[in-house]
């Protein structure tokens, strides 16, 4: 079994915390979160990582370790990765990217990056 770390942020807290996602039935999914500072996100390479998958959670997955959301959303400008409160109208808490929340079927490719 393929399992890596991704980064995600809260935008209710600005924060970042880690995501363990693990290869299943040649897809991606969730599996636990937890809180981690920026700079040791880096020094363990995890914003460096990329997946390509459609990234659902398993049954046990805990969510977001500040506002306990399951759901993300992706940003259209950076790529990034957020937590989702069924909000119609967000701002990216990684670029500060605003606009209105649209879904897809489309898997997402998600990779690491400069904080």
């Amino acid at each position: 079994m393929k399992a890596e770390v991704i980064l995600m942020k809260c935008p209710e807290v600005n924060r970042i915390y880690g995501v363990r996602v693990e290869e299943r039935y040649d897809d991606w999914f969730r599996t636990w979160a937890f809180p981690i500072d920026e700079r040791r996100a880096s020094h363990e390479g995890f914003d460096r990582n990329e997946i390509k998958g459609n990234l659902d959670y398993t049954d046990d997955y805990n969510g977001c370790p500040y506002c306990k959301s399951k759901r993300i959303v992706q940003c259209g400008r950076c790529g990034r990765l957020s937590c989702w409160n069924n909000e119609e109208r967000i701002t990216c808490g990684w670029c500060g990217l605003s606009g209105d929340v649209t879904t897809t079927e489309d898997k997402l490719n998600v990779r690491g990056g400069e904080y």
